[in-house]
């Protein structure tokens, strides 16, 4: 073979090992290709199935992270944000959310369902975009991800249930100057601090809404070191001079003053005017104001973003170095919802004062003085029984005390009930009052005081109602014997509904006075008197009145069972379940065509 003849077959043989190799590259380049696809399509499912589940949850509102979405749209975005307002929920608005169970379970990768915003569309529709996404929480990136949206009717937004929607409603302000924790728990799940499994307890939920609904002088004063496990809501201002952690947003009319040195914000804030840091108080979440947001002190701090036409400090500090970020823009900050005060629900529906009026027509057995020894006297729907021992009855004549049974009280009561009618009623000296055999109500014209060492009690399967148009004190207990607060309807076991009118009183001069140092369950309802709890006892349920002062250093829980109660509603139940508000899926979009 000639030497030509021998580079012209080496030149064929590099070619065709050229042409190999390229097609073993090819082939592997492809391989990996199909591989990264498959496992894109793989995360996108899963990323798909997160938004699905994300989406189930908020229509069926059975999780308490989807319930608060819900209620805040009920509560706050419907009624006071123009149509095509958007709001974002945070991470820490969906704190109970599946992920974080599976972050902790697999820190690796874990899919994260979210709801990223609700849009308002008109008085009665939102659409809701929901997303989900593979997380990888070592490198800190989403690895796939998959949304869509839906529209929901939610009914205008009206709140759901009864007369119970706030741990503490004053009318015409809140005033926290003591130092018992104030959050919420679900007595369906058993008695408060109850272990739920997992890692979870039966307390510190985030239910509990502080808030006053009256005109611009409805402020809320927290002076004291109570913490707060709940939303902060006012129709004037909200100033927070104290040392107390609020664990949720705050939202007011007028301004948000911080000047605590040890307070914590651990929500968002909005404001319709100005939000001022006076002090080294520190804002975790987001601030928002429709005038100006001034930091006052060289610690004062915002985590999040701060939006407001003017951003300042009145420091020797940049501004820019106590803020997480600026936008220097109107927020649009919405308003707080006023309503009226003797109102059962924001519905304007029916009234404490046609619940007296109900009542009035009834013959009253006159006044009713419990005193004396260790006896015991039991109101029954077939009247009052007292001691077969005459020489140490404290009551004569028992027969004259009369039950009228069966009463309706249409638009207020979801049951009849059993209606004693007195022109004043006292229990002293250690002498022992029960209520038992059913549902029992106790109109009072006049005063109510309940004192010394005697006790007050209702028995297991029965419940009270006190209606009095006097003053109300409790410097004693009133016990219920059962554990929740609150019977299988979500309605009290023990409430108080007052009409007295006090003028504005406050203290131990208040139109309701607890301050007993046992604990009290049941529900306190008072809109022309201020409600003063100085005791030293927990009160398991929620109190509204014209003003609410806490001073004592007693625990407050609001039942969250309340949130399904009846009372006041007109009916025998109400009209939105869980989450507040009755939400129906109108319609699916998973794209710009659809």
């Amino acid at each position: 073979m000639h030497p030509r003849e021998n580079g012209f077959v080496l030149v064929i043989g590099l070619a065709l090992l050229t042409i190999a190799t390229g097609m073993v590259v090819a082939g592997m380049s492809l391989g990996r290709y199909q591989e990264r696809q498959a496992g894109h399509y793989l995360r996108t499912s899963d990323a798909q199935l997160g938004a699905d589940e994300a989406f189930l949850h908020l229509l069926r509102g059975d999780m308490q992270w989807a319930r608060d979405i819900r209620q805040y749209v009920n509560d706050q975005l419907m009624p006071n944000a123009e149509n095509g307002t958007t709001w974002k929920p945070g991470v820490d608005d969906m704190s109970t959310t599946p992920w974080r169970d599976r972050s902790a379970l697999s820190p690796s990768q874990y899919t994260r369902p979210m709801v990223e915003s609700v849009e308002k569309l008109d008085e009665d529709t939102v659409r809701v975009t929901f997303s989900g996404s593979n997380w990888v929480d070592g490198n800190d990136q989403n690895v796939g991800f998959s949304s869509f949206q839906a529209e929901f009717n939610v009914g205008g937004g009206d709140e759901a249930g009864g007369a119970y929607r706030e741990v503490l409603l004053g009318c015409e302000g809140v005033s926290l100057s003591g130092s018992g924790r104030i959050d919420s728990y679900d007595s369906r799940k058993g008695r408060y601090g109850a272990n739920l499994g997992g890692g979870e307890y039966n307390r510190d939920g985030t239910q509990g809404l502080v808030s006053t609904n009256a005109d611009e002088n409805g402020n809320v004063t927290l002076s004291g070191s109570s913490p707060i496990y709940g939303q902060v809501r006012a129709t004037g201002n909200v100033t927070a001079s104290g040392s107390a952690s609020i664990h949720g947003d705050i939202q007011a009319n007028g301004d948000v003053v911080i000047s605590g040195g040890g307070s914590s914000i651990l929500g968002n804030v909005a404001s319709r005017q100005a939000v001022r840091l006076t002090s080294s108080g520190r804002i975790q979440g987001d601030v928002a104001a429709n005038t100006e947001i001034v930091t006052g002190n060289w610690s004062s701090r915002i985590e999040g973003s701060a939006t407001a036409p003017v951003v300042r400090t009145t420091s020797n500090r940049d501004v820019t170095e106590q803020v997480g970020s600026i936008e220097r823009a109107s927020p649009g900050v919405g308003t707080v919802a006023t309503s009226s005060c003797d109102a059962f629900t924001t519905r304007e529906g029916a009234t404490i004062g046609e619940l007296a009026d109900a009542l009035s027509p009834y013959a009253s057995s006159g006044r009713l003085a419990i005193g004396g020894g260790n006896q015991t006297y039991t109101l029954t729907p077939n009247g009052l029984q007292v001691p077969s021992d005459r020489n140490n009855n404290s009551v004569p004549n028992p027969e004259r005390y009369r039950v009228t049974r069966d009463v309706t009280v249409a638009g207020v009561f979801p049951e009849p009930t059993n209606v004693l009618v007195l022109d004043s009623f006292s229990l002293g000296g250690s002498a022992n009052f029960i209520v038992d055999g059913g549902d029992m109500t106790l109109y009072v014209k006049g005063g109510i005081d309940i004192g010394g060492g005697a006790s007050f009690s209702v028995a297991e399967g029965s419940s009270l109602k006190i209606v009095t148009s006097g003053r109300f004190n409790l410097p004693s207990g009133l016990d219920v014997a059962s554990d929740s607060p609150t019977d299988d309807e979500g309605n009290p076991v023990l409430s108080i509904y007052s009409t007295y009118d006090d003028g504005g009183a406050s203290g131990w001069n208040a139109g309701v006075n607890i301050s007993g140092s046992s604990t009290f369950k049941g529900t306190i309802f008072a809109p022309y008197s201020t409600v003063n709890v100085g005791g030293s006892g927990a009160l398991f349920g929620a109190v509204k009145g014209r003003r609410v002062e806490v001073s004592g250093s007693g625990d407050i829980h609001y039942d969250e069972a309340l949130m399904e109660s009846s009372v006041g509603t007109g009916g025998g139940g109400t009209d939105g379940g869980v989450g507040g508000g009755d939400w129906t899926l109108e319609g699916l979009s998973y794209g710009a065509d659809d």
